[in-house]
């Protein structure tokens, strides 16, 4: 009988230490993928409270907006998982139809947390930093895209001349992050932070890539910590070709 306790506390130790070790190497990841980034990238993590997989990918996306301000880091909490005895509190409805328009323009596996898309042209799971690192050794660079938002909220963007073609622009206001104790669902106990969490998704309609310069007031938009502008090539979803961010 001693032999089958010590046993099965060895399993559960290994276990634990097979955690720590998973943990160290999520953090060394994101220190190699933020070293690499030396232009605008912007990452979408799709992720729920009540997905017992997206706390690893919440931490993941973290450490990488932590470790490099060139990460536009941004998470969009989907309602899907909202049966499953816990309603996210950050969820929302336009980050289901945001990714369902990912999915049909990556014609990937269909939606899934957590999802990470990659400059609006590539995904992955959000926890896999090896991936996200390959992802990003074969991505073309992105334009910067200058912004500044004021204290009274107005915001202000230079586009410069891109190559003539159909681009959509995007706004999207974020939060401040925010720290979540989960006292019910599959994250029971848990406590999880969630980076710029989107507030909405402004579409600033099509451009024709000549120069020009937009003001916006984001004065009636509650909570606001700050927004990245992102252009997409032809379509609101898919290739993104320039990107930037701003805060108050």
């Amino acid at each position: 009988m001693n032999k089958i306790i010590f046993s099965i506390l060895g399993i559960i130790a290994l276990y634990g230490l097979y955690g720590v070790i998973n943990i160290n190497k999520i953090n060394a990841h994101a220190s190699d993928i933020a070293n690499e980034v030396q232009s605008p990238v912007v990452m979408e993590l799709f992720t729920s409270q009540s997905c017992s997989s997206c706390p690893s990918a919440d931490k993941l996306l973290s450490d990488l907006a932590q470790a490099n301000d060139n990460i536009i880091a941004l998470s969009c909490n989907v309602t899907y998982w909202n049966h499953l005895h816990w309603e996210d509190t950050l969820s929302k409805e336009f980050c289901n139809i945001r990714q369902r328009q990912y999915v049909h323009a990556l014609q990937s596996r269909g939606p899934y947390t957590p999802q990470i898309i990659i400059n609006g042209n590539d995904e992955t799971v959000g926890s896999q930093a090896g991936k996200i690192k390959f992802i990003l050794s074969k991505q073309n660079k992105l334009e910067n895209v200058s912004l500044l938002i004021d204290e009274e909220k107005n915001l202000k963007v230079s586009l410069q001349n891109m190559d003539e073609g159909i681009y959509q622009i995007l706004l999207i206001p974020y939060a401040d992050d925010v720290t979540q104790s989960i006292p019910k669902g599959e994250n029971r106990g848990r406590t999880v932070h969630y980076t710029n969490p989107i507030i909405k998704v402004i579409d600033l309609g099509k451009w024709d890539g000549t120069a020009r310069d937009i003001n916006y007031d984001l004065s009636n938009v509650q909570n606001i910590k700050g927004a990245a502008l992102l252009i997409h090539k032809n379509s609101s979803v898919g290739n993104i070709v320039a990107a930037g961010k701003a805060e108050i």
